[in-house]
């Protein structure tokens, strides 16, 4: 496999964990359920999985862009984002401008994640593959090592392919 590919294989690998992650608010605390998938829900779930990977890196340009059009570093946000989540923002900036500038950053990246969310679940539709089994494709692929496995062998030969 050359570098493109791998780095095509590589992405979408990623991505397919990230909207795993997006997609599995209602099934958070719930270990996988089925992991008893037919080929024809295995391609789909590739299918759409590759469909999103432009998406992805669209949103993250968007994001990095609103980001920055507030002031603040990419990375300085995600440090102050995950001062946010563990509850020590206060610890992480005393600067309430750049907590201000936080807020606003993390509103316009929240917006732009909700419309991401809302086109991946457009393409999920057009697939004719149920959202409950997308969750639980997702959930599967990053819980269970047998169903990742097959996954990645037909992103493989998906990417070996183009």
């Amino acid at each position: 496999m050359n570098f493109k590919k791998e780095i095509k294989f590589l992405s979408l690998s990623v991505v397919m964990a990230c909207f795993g992650l997006i997609f599995s608010t209602n099934v958070q605390a719930q270990e996988v359920g089925t992991t008893d998938f037919t080929d024809l829900e295995y391609e789909k779930f590739v299918e759409i999985n590759a469909a999103l990977i432009p998406m992805q890196e669209e949103v993250q340009g968007q994001m990095m862009n609103a980001i920055k059009e507030e002031g603040l570093e990419v990375e300085r946000f995600q440090e102050l984002a995950q001062a946010q989540r563990g509850g020590t923002i206060t610890d992480a900036t005393e600067d309430t401008e750049e907590i201000a500038k936080f807020n606003k950053a993390g509103q316009k990246v929240m917006n732009i994640q909700r419309g991401m969310q809302t086109q991946a679940q457009e393409v999920i539709k057009e697939k004719e593959l149920p959202m409950e089994k997308f969750q639980q494709m997702s959930m599967a692929y990053s819980q269970d090592q047998e169903v990742k496995a097959k996954v990645d062998t037909l992103i493989s030969k998906k990417v070996e392919q183009q």
